[in-house]
């Protein structure tokens, strides 16, 4: 089928192509005077928000970490169309890492897995990682690897 006939064919039926898209792919606004001074909680929950309208639908966090063994990351996200699971630790611009936080995002990263920390002031990032760009996540430069 003619690329130009499909577009008109999906207009009639679901209206301005542009429309469709960014409700699709929300717009990559600046955001982040909104998310700085957040708890980790709002900006787990911000960017779980995100995560669902870039269409990863499978989705996991630990309601109760206490009960669970230390480390693991707060959230796991699954896009089944792109074929990608990312593992997030979610902290505040100020917050810490602990030596089992570094070591489980240390293994799962040597695994080949996405895996990443995101603070609020890393939303430009958060959006490339789940939006359209696909950019694949990585931990930071930053991150202190676990002595062996």
């Amino acid at each position: 089928m003619n690329g130009e006939l499909y577009r008109r064919l999906l207009t009639e039926r679901y209206g301005p192509l542009d429309r469709l898209e960014t409700e699709r792919f929300p717009p990559a606004v600046d955001q982040a005077e909104s998310v700085t001074g957040t708890s980790e909680e709002q900006w787990r929950r911000q960017v779980r928000d995100l995560a669902t309208r870039y269409g990863w639908r499978l989705q996991y966090h630990t309601a109760d970490s206490r009960r669970s063994d230390p480390g693991w990351p707060d959230e796991v996200f699954g896009h089944l169309g792109q074929r990608r699971t990312l593992f997030v630790e979610f902290k505040t611009d100020t917050g810490r890492m602990r030596p089992a936080q570094y070591e489980w995002l240390t293994h799962l990263a040597d695994s080949g897995f996405e895996v990443t920390v995101w603070r609020p002031r890393d939303l430009p990032t958060v959006l490339r990682v789940l939006g359209p760009p696909r950019q694949r996540a990585a931990l930071p430069p930053n991150f202190r690897r676990p002595t062996r």
